[in-house]
């Protein structure tokens, strides 16, 4: 845990706690496995049990365990627990997930059937500039320039420019005006606020499942919408580069859009 928080014998990032969640719910079972078989420590693993362990999953689940055991076991050789790294050179077949579009008649007029404008201007950021729903909740102020017409949206790494269409602009310039007008001493950086944040003296975002309520309640799902907008350019082009500028994704989720819109030239279909 230690070595995964960034500590040990180097400093390096610390993973989230989310992750090593994640990383203990794949590893539980394997590790409770292990010892039922009379294993005593870790040095005791070598490839032939990582390999039957991955052997009885399938899919996410030993993807799941795969990406755990190998950070598990990285951080043991990082301290000298142990001199070997089982996992190292393991690989599991990838489990594409290809992108699926909604009925486009389900995204009609949602924005008009959205109460509230700074739910309006949630919806738009997702639907038409296809942010993602945990990055909205994180945006500061700073990062809307209305002067400029500008969202600037910082990602690990890099940050991604998106430029408002008029209608989320109109959106945005509204929402600025009235947040000042509702909390006009509020100290909350966050561009989106609501009545339980905005005045909160420890500042914090809007929680992810307020952005999912709003979709929700609109017969929709935010991450289906987000991918619908993607996969809707991508059936209007077929090159990768102009979504990577378009949404600031990664090199290989355009190339994955562009196959999953022109299957019938890639052979990719959508399942």
């Amino acid at each position: 845990m230690k070595v995964l928080r960034g500590g040990g014998r180097w400093e390096h990032p610390a993973t989230t706690w989310a992750t090593i969640r994640r990383y203990l719910g794949n590893l539980k079972p394997v590790l409770a496995g292990w010892q039922a078989a009379g294993v005593s420590s870790l040095r005791e693993i070598g490839r032939e049990e990582v390999d039957n362990a991955l052997k009885a999953r399938k899919g996410r689940t030993a993807e799941g365990f795969h990406s755990a055991a190998r950070s598990l076991f990285r951080a043991l050789k990082q301290e000298r627990v142990i001199f070997a790294d089982p996992t190292r050179g393991v690989t599991v077949t990838a489990v594409e997930k290809v992108p699926r579009s909604i009925p486009s008649d389900s995204l009609q007029g949602i924005i008009d059937r959205t109460p509230m404008t700074a739910y309006k201007l949630i919806v738009a950021l997702v639907a038409v500039h296809a942010l993602g729903l945990n990055e909205i909740t994180r945006l500061p102020a700073s990062a809307l320039n209305l002067s400029d017409g500008r969202l600037t949206v910082r990602r690990p790494g890099r940050r991604h420019v998106v430029y408002l269409d008029e209608l989320t602009y109109e959106l945005a310039a509204e929402w600025m005006r009235e947040r000042h007008r509702l909390w006009p001493m509020s100290s909350n950086q966050h561009l989106i606020v609501n009545r339980f944040t905005a005045m909160n003296t420890d500042a914090p975002p809007i929680s992810r499942s307020t952005i999912k309520d709003v979709f929700t309640a609109l017969g929709l799902s935010g991450q289906k919408v987000r991918i619908d907008r993607m996969l809707h350019e991508a059936q209007l082009t077929a090159d990768p580069l102009h979504l990577i500028r378009l949404f600031g994704i990664s090199e290989v989720t355009a190339v994955r859009y562009i196959h999953a819109a022109h299957s019938e030239r890639t052979g990719k279909t959508l399942r």
